[in-house]
């Protein structure tokens, strides 16, 4: 193992000792090519940022160890694909996949009915396609349940209040990503109306713990 791996394990473990009641970690443009048991045992985590590394895959275990996860940030890495655990999550609200080599999402993330904002850009998807990508979360996630029923066309389904009740503390992690959205609506419409060629430019997410914006 690496200096920098067992510097990272030391640092978790070292946090670990000092209470799991920490719930964001931010590990961006670290240069790490995996995620360590480490991190799969801080079970409490709410949001994971691991922007800018090398990760090529998550564990199958990822999405059943961190179960309380709200945020999961892993743009510009080197992902392939997700592991279809990720369809029994009932808390994952946002999910950054822009600039990873994916060319499919798994059906089951369809059945992530928590889900309120994907970002895919820079990815060359395939699955689904592009005209169902263009339409947005709601497209993507129906096109992609719909496919596991072996059906056409997506189908319009009613969310299941009481599984989306089983996330509903209304931790403050939810109230901070609501406040960030309306933030950065704020300075994209600022910026829309300074443009004076009527371009659109999208903010982005410049640090673990400023900014978010989703977009398909």
């Amino acid at each position: 193992m690496s200096e920098l791996h067992l510097s990272l394990d030391y640092e978790l473990e070292e946090r670990a000792e000092r209470g799991a009641s920490a719930d964001m970690l931010c590990m961006s443009k670290r240069a790490l090519k995996n995620i360590s048991a480490s991190v799969l045992n801080m079970t409490h985590l709410k949001s994971l940022y691991l922007e800018g590394n090398e990760i090529s895959s998550l564990p199958e275990r990822f999405f059943s160890n961190l179960s309380s996860l709200v945020w999961l940030d892993v743009r510009n890495n080197r992902l392939t694909g997700l592991p279809a655990a990720i369809g029994q999550h009932r808390c994952l609200k946002t999910l950054l996949l822009e600039g990873n080599p994916i060319s499919a999402l798994p059906p089951e993330l369809g059945h992530v009915i928590t889900l309120k904002a994907l970002s895919l850009r820079k990815c060359p998807l395939m699955f689904p396609p592009q005209d169902v990508v263009g339409r947005g979360l709601p497209a993507i996630l129906h096109y992609l349940r719909a496919s596991q029923l072996g059906e056409e066309f997506p189908v319009v389904e009613k969310l299941r209040l009481s599984e989306l009740d089983q996330c509903e503390e209304d931790e403050p992690e939810i109230r901070r990503f609501q406040e960030l959205r309306r933030r950065m609506i704020q300075m994209e419409r600022a910026e829309l109306g300074s443009d004076g060629d009527g371009g659109t430019r999208t903010p982005s997410i410049r640090s673990c713990r400023t900014g978010s914006h989703h977009e398909t």
